[in-house]
């Protein structure tokens, strides 16, 4: 059987687009989760050498708020990476919304911080909105969260996200719950009022700059 001219012209087509592709490296996402996760390590280690390693982790100083809102910042930067790693290698399927009811389960405890301070049943209810250290965690787990966000541009940059704007917020939950997470275990104050609003403020202005400054370094 003879190539009729259609099928002579589409062959040739085909031919014309592949004829200059090369093989490339076949991106895994164990690779993305292992970059943000050594990511995190060198910024908690960096933490840890200007603030210091604080001891009341191991000595049971630390109170339940403490542990509850820092466990939550795991999940939360954990699901989000996971959901930012698989976004960038794109199939077909549903979308996980982990990330978003581990952001509503972390928005609680802001709130609650707020009603606590406003009913003054808080022992420490007067430092509240006035914590002195208040500005120091917040930039110090933003500058932590920054070297997350690095290392998750960079993965993104490598595959081929569908959905720009969506790896662009799980970008910046991802930076934020995880450089507080770093940056939280040097932090003595463990009222609830101090880590409801000053431990969980970096997610939420994490999840806004990622959602602008990613988007225009990983569009393709």
């Amino acid at each position: 059987m003879t190539d009729t001219p259609q099928n002579t012209s589409r062959a040739d087509l085909i031919a014309s687009l592949t004829e200059d592709l090369t093989p490339v490296k076949r991106v895994k996402p164990a690779e993305g989760i292992a970059l943000i996760a050594f990511a995190t390590l060198v910024a908690s280690v960096a933490s840890i050498a200007v603030y210091e390693w604080w001891d009341g982790l191991l000595t049971g100083e630390a109170s339940g708020y403490f542990i509850i809102t820092h466990g939550l910042l795991l999940m939360l930067g954990a699901v989000s990476t996971a959901a930012l790693v698989s976004g960038a290698l794109p199939r077909v399927g549903s979308r996980a919304d982990a990330p978003l009811w581990g952001a509503i389960t972390l928005g609680i405890l802001p709130l609650g911080a707020v009603i606590s301070l406003l009913s003054g049943h808080e022992n420490h209810a007067r430092a509240g909105l006035n914590d002195p250290v208040a500005f120091m965690c917040t930039t110090a787990s933003l500058a932590a969260g920054s070297l997350v966000l690095v290392a998750a541009v960079l993965w993104l940059r490598r595959g081929a996200p569908v959905s720009i704007e969506r790896s662009g917020w799980l970008a910046g939950l991802a930076a934020g719950s995880l450089g507080t997470l770093a940056y939280g275990i040097t932090c003595p104050l463990d009222t609830f009022s101090h880590v409801g609003l000053w431990h969980v403020a970096p997610v939420a202005i994490g999840a806004v700059a990622g959602r602008i400054v990613v988007p225009p370094l990983i569009r393709w």
